[in-house]
């Protein structure tokens, strides 16, 4: 890199677009959780087939995760990027859908096209950023999420009695994102390598990230924390208005301050992390300690009735949840010989199977709730998969001598 981040417009052209593009598509899925009550009640829903149009947007990670890396493969990473967020951008039609089926293949196509702003959020920061750099806009691009969790759940409901229509309201974040990715046209661009090279170059990383401990470490480690993300604006919602046992006054404020008080914990746990990393700590030891610090935190956030106490372990549950991402977010780009492509080749492997993993786990939670009438099954499954999950990625991580300067 040429210039500092300081007097280089570009790359902070670039790191607007790619944190806000990933921001807004996260404010309109955060958003359906908070209007998840109304679209039951405007659709008919039972529980099990309201969370399929969240978990959908999950279901076609999956797919979106694998054919980024077909994009990028074929038209490189400015040119793919385009391509598949220009899917996401189809939410837009979502405004003038009415059957149930038709909010499906949109919230689907969403889907598609959000995974490849997941999966390009590392090599593109990492095509633009070195060193200290890059390890600080990870942690700031990978907040990105938390950063849309937290708008789409404070201003969900006021958007959409704007629109008059919960329709209209998620399709407004739709239209915001179309303008982000037309910018990227003119902000973004792509490495210029001997084409024959990347070819070879490509299909020999494709299958070592298919095969690479490292991919498959994360994507055990993140079993259980990704679904316990996933639940805080999922289910919580849900979990307060009609099962928390709480009164109808504080279930309908525990509905927003708690997901919000977590997801504000989330934004600076990455921060407390980089002081850790700088301190030269085990990226091993701080996914085992922040998983399990998370874990108890979790229960005590879910199941105490004192409400200090839920507000402060819920703010506890989103800074440990967190507290880890700079060691672990930062793998792919720590590997020696380590390279954007290589980068994105292993988090598209990891993001895909991840959210295979997510979806079914999603759909346990919800169909135990419609079984039991009560989240206790569905949230205790979850918090054995973060402890079962986290101890089982140490055996699978590579050693620290796979990584520059150890892993740290």
């Amino acid at each position: 890199m040429q210039n500092s981040f300081l007097f280089n417009m570009q790359r902070i052209g670039v790191a607007f677009i790619i944190f806000s593009v990933y921001a807004v598509f996260s404010a309109s899925w955060a958003s359906t959780g908070s209007l998840m009550p109304l679209i039951k009640a405007d659709l008919g829903l039972d529980n099990q087939k309201a969370t399929l149009i969240t978990s959908i947007v999950v279901v076609a990670k999956i797919f979106g995760a694998s054919f980024t890396a077909f994009l990028i493969y074929k038209f490189g990473l400015k040119k793919g990027y385009f391509l598949g967020c220009l899917l996401m951008s189809s939410s837009v039609f979502l405004a003038f859908i009415e059957s149930y089926l038709g909010i499906l293949i949109v919230r689907f196509l969403m889907g598609l096209g959000s995974a490849c702003a997941l999966v390009c959020l590392v090599p593109i920061t990492q095509q633009w950023f070195e060193k200290k750099s890059l390890h600080f806009m990870i942690s700031i691009n990978t907040n990105s999420n938390i950063v849309g969790y937290i708008i789409g759940i404070l201003f969900a409901e006021s958007i959409s009695n704007y629109f008059g229509n919960w329709r209209y309201s998620l399709s407004f974040y739709a239209w915001i994102n179309l303008v982000l990715i037309i910018l990227w046209i003119f902000i973004g661009k792509d490495k210029k390598i001997d084409e024959k090279q990347e070819k070879i170059d490509n299909k020999k990383e494709l299958l070592s990230a298919i095969k690479s401990p490292l991919t498959w470490g994360m994507i055990i480690f993140y079993m259980g924390p990704i679904l316990f993300l996933n639940s805080i604006f999922t289910f919580l919602p849900t979990f307060y208005v009609e099962y928390g046992g709480f009164t109808k006054e504080l279930a309908e404020v525990a509905k927003k301050e708690i997901p919000v008080l977590a997801n504000v914990a989330i934004i600076f746990g990455p921060f407390i992390g980089i002081y850790f990393k700088r301190k030269g700590y085990s990226f091993k030891k701080m996914l085992l300690v922040g998983s399990l610090c998370m874990l108890l935190s979790g229960i005590c956030m879910l199941f105490l009735k004192k409400w200090i106490m839920v507000e402060f372990f819920a703010i506890l549950s989103g800074l440990f949840f967190s507290l880890w991402w700079p060691f672990f977010f930062n793998l792919p780009s720590e590997l020696k010989d380590t390279n954007p492509h290589r980068s994105a080749y292993i988090m598209s492997t990891f993001w895909t199977i991840t959210f295979i993993i997510l979806s079914l786990n999603l759909e346990i939670v919800s169909f135990s709730v419609d079984k039991t009438k009560s989240f206790t099954i569905g949230f205790t499954y979850m918090f054995i998969l973060i402890l079962v999950s986290a101890v089982a990625s140490l055996f699978v991580f590579p050693k620290k001598d796979h990584f520059i300067e150890g892993g740290k």
